[in-house]
């Protein structure tokens, strides 16, 4: 009976946890713990997800995706992919891309990742394409639980989201922690570059 008893409480406690005053979980923060990864998990490529790893994914956009652009494993994997940035455009092509080597650092960063991803380690267009997904997941959650909330037929607007992209807001020069792209040119991140914001 005690053991019983215990048993509900705990179960209570959980469930209390979970659920809003409200009564009901939050919408946004139920998606946002079943899609967005963590700070720190280990990915397929050994290089734990950090906001961090995007002066070195950038960096690969300009020594790597050039060896890369042409492989059908890199395009197929892109092509596959938004960008969430400008969702009316594959993680290809950023909608800001208006002159040769132009693109929002949120772009180069998935870019450079599936260059490395195919020229470096050899995956398939599926890896890469799962791979970069995830990244991109991780740097831009905003994005995706707004578009999850948005398929599920809540507006994302009640959580402070949008399904518009930031390169369609104004956000091009905004970091990527922020909701932005991180710049169109040099990476705008003060955290990681050590600027002040």
């Amino acid at each position: 009976m005690k053991q019983a008893l215990l048993v509900t409480l705990a179960v209570a406690i959980v469930s209390l946890s979970w659920f809003g005053a409200s009564g009901q979980l939050d919408a946004a923060d139920e998606i946002r713990a079943m899609l967005i990864p963590v700070e720190g998990a280990s990915t397929s490529y050994d290089i734990p997800l950090s906001l961090r790893s995007l002066p070195q994914f950038i960096g690969w956009w300009s020594t790597i995706v050039p060896t890369a652009r042409t492989d059908a494993r890199y395009i197929d994997a892109l092509n596959a992919l938004v960008a969430p940035c400008c969702d009316d455009n594959p993680a290809f092509k950023c909608c800001c891309e208006t002159e040769p080597g132009q693109a929002c650092n949120l772009i180069r960063s998935a870019q450079g990742l599936a260059a490395h991803l195919v020229v470096d380690l050899g995956y398939d267009a599926e890896q890469v394409k799962s791979a970069v997904r995830e990244w991109l997941t991780f740097a831009r959650p905003d994005y995706y639980v707004a578009v999850e909330l948005a398929a599920r037929g809540t507006s994302p607007a009640r959580f402070g989201l949008t399904t518009k992209g930031s390169c369609y807001r104004g956000m091009c020069g905004t970091p990527i922690s922020q909701g932005g792209c991180g710049g169109m040119d040099e990476l705008v991140e003060p955290e990681i570059i050590g600027e002040s914001a």
